[in-house]
């Protein structure tokens, strides 16, 4: 008995010690009150400094008008003049009068121009940064950082951070961008292997749209990047296609026909729409919905010392453009569309492949695994140099798909 209350007092005194010590003053330099929390980071270059940083910052909502919620759906961009990441950090902390957290930063945004400069010290320098986390986004804009951070606002989330967080995951249903994160584009960065590459983001406006004038009916949709689609509405983010770097430099830009060439490659591919020419109707079009069956089966052999790359992709598609008499397709139809589909597709890659090889001269694919094995050791992998004899490949695509009449008119 006599046990049990001590156990019963020494219950009590660990509960008392806790609440004791967890109810006692914890007012920091750390109380969430002297925090500004940066939900998003832009780099160009400085007009009268080596560079120019802007913070978009979230502003704390007033608990009294009743929110539940810490956070706002409004937030402020402020822009500094200075000579590195770190010194910028420490004028903001003194312009907002509060210690910037940047644990919430949700994505790190590149001006074309900074980009084209190489962003290596910067991109050392984010990585040595604890509070920037790895997951965080990294995206070139083609227009100003400032800008961009200026003109990105929510329409379909009320907080800054979400909308970034949430933004780059179309690409799991787009095929038109990629979710590349910090932690990717440096490994990318620093692999002997393979070269890096960003999200290409715009912000959305009528001065921006692209006439398209002189494309075909299929092409219309496809050859567009960020900031030409032909989207009417506020001015919003507009993240469509990849930015191309080799080594640190930004060399090329692809649209978002070609960034769903590169998921295909790289199996990276989800679910995208593609439009193919009609074999039935000249200048139509049918729009197809694609998946991949399988890998894609990528190989890699030296021929005389030059890379050929062949590559087989398994693609499943199902149909949808529909009128009155699609539901009454025949296995000879589906046979021309599966057809149409496979030579379109063998088209596009190729125009992608060689586009990346030998006009960016950039192994965004990663093919260089592929053929690592066959060197013995590392010294002489480096001594080949595969991210400089890649832009000498030559490719081999062959494309297969099974082409389904559509989802609610099936042939029985």
């Amino acid at each position: 008995m006599k046990l049990k209350k001590l156990r019963t007092l020494i219950c009590l005194f660990l509960i008392i010690t806790t609440l004791f010590f967890s109810l006692s003053g914890c007012y920091n330099s750390q109380n969430i009150d002297r925090l500004a929390y940066v939900v998003a980071i832009g780099f160009d270059v400085g007009e009268n400094n080596k560079l120019k940083l802007s913070f978009q910052v979230s502003v704390p909502s007033n608990s009294s008008d009743g929110g539940s919620s810490s956070q706002s759906d409004s937030s402020i961009v402020t822009s500094i003049e200075c000579s590195s990441f770190d010194s910028g950090v420490n004028i903001l902390n003194s312009y907002l009068s509060k210690e910037s957290n940047l644990a919430h930063c949700k994505i790190i945004v590149f001006s074309e121009d900074f980009a084209n400069r190489g962003i290596s010290e910067t991109l050392f320098t984010l990585m040595n940064t604890i509070d920037v986390r790895p997951d965080c986004n990294v995206l070139v804009s083609r227009c100003s950082a400032e800008y961009f951070l200026n003109n990105s606002k929510p329409m379909l989330e009320k907080l800054s951070a979400r909308y970034y967080e949430i933004a780059p995951t179309t690409s799991q249903y787009t095929g038109l961008t990629e979710n590349v994160t910090l932690s990717q584009f440096f490994s990318d960065y620093t692999d002997t292997f393979r070269s890096s590459f960003a999200i290409l983001g715009g912000i959305n406006s009528d001065n921006t749209h692209s006439a398209n004038v002189g494309e075909s009916p299929t092409e219309i949709d496809a050859s567009n990047k960020a900031n030409e689609t032909l989207i009417h509405g506020k001015p919003n983010i507009e993240n469509i296609g990849l930015a191309v770097f080799y080594k640190d430099k930004l060399v090329g830009e692809l649209t978002g026909l070609e960034t769903i060439c590169h998921q295909i490659i790289c199996n990276s591919l989800d679910t995208c729409v593609i439009n193919i020419p009609s074999p039935f109707e000249e200048g139509q079009t049918i729009s197809l919905k694609l998946r991949l069956v399988n890998n894609t089966k990528n190989k890699v052999e030296l021929v005389n010392g030059t890379p050929y790359i062949t590559s087989d992709v398994t693609l499943d598609a199902r149909i949808l453009s529909m009128d009155e008499n699609s539901k009454y397709l025949t296995m000879e139809n589906v046979s021309l569309l599966e057809k149409s589909a496979n030579f379109y597709l063998t088209t596009k890659l190729h125009d992608y492949l060689y586009k990346v090889s030998k006009d960016l001269k950039s192994d965004i694919d990663g093919f260089g695994k592929y053929i690592v094995k066959d060197f013995l050791t590392m010294e002489e992998w480096e001594n080949f140099n595969w991210l400089e004899n890649f832009k000498n490949s030559f490719f081999d695509v062959k494309v297969e798909t099974k082409v389904k009449s559509g989802y609610i008119f099936m042939e029985s």
